[in-house]
């Protein structure tokens, strides 16, 4: 009885371990803790706006005037270089969404009021968030 009783807790464990490590590997749809910034890790940091939170940020490249996720497809111009395009996100601040330049938006929001900043890949954007435009990605932030 007791080695029976011992067994069944160690299939027990193993079906666990098994099922917390299938969940590890496989997230389910609609979390994305891997892709949200926090307020607090922002002021931690350092950064004194959204803008340098996200310069900083691995899924992320900017440049003086544009913001796009890492990733896109290499392509080759006329001149036989090779080129990277990056998928090009819509900004959404606070729900609306921003039609106004994303990088001097960014720049204008200070870290102080920032409580997250969730990026979204193309096939990870929210119903709520998809139109035409958004076919990049989505950059959400949230302020007090």
């Amino acid at each position: 009885m007791r080695e029976r009783t011992r067994r069944s807790a160690v299939i027990a464990a193993t079906m666990a371990l098994m099922a917390a490590t299938a969940c590890a590997s496989n997230p389910r749809p609609g979390t994305y803790t891997r892709l949200i910034i926090t307020g607090s890790e922002i002021r931690d940091a350092g950064y004194r706006s959204a803008y340098e939170a996200l310069t900083h940020h691995r899924e992320l490249i900017i440049f003086e005037d544009r913001i796009g996720f890492r990733g896109g497809n290499d392509s080759s111009n006329l001149f036989g270089r090779q080129t990277q395009d990056y998928y090009v996100p819509m900004l959404v601040v606070d729900g609306d969404f921003n039609l106004n330049d994303a990088v001097t938006t960014l720049r204008r929001i200070p870290a102080e009021e920032i409580v997250s900043i969730r990026l979204y890949h193309q096939s990870m954007v929210p119903v709520r968030y998809r139109r035409p435009g958004a076919e990049g990605g989505v950059i959400e932030v949230n302020t007090r």
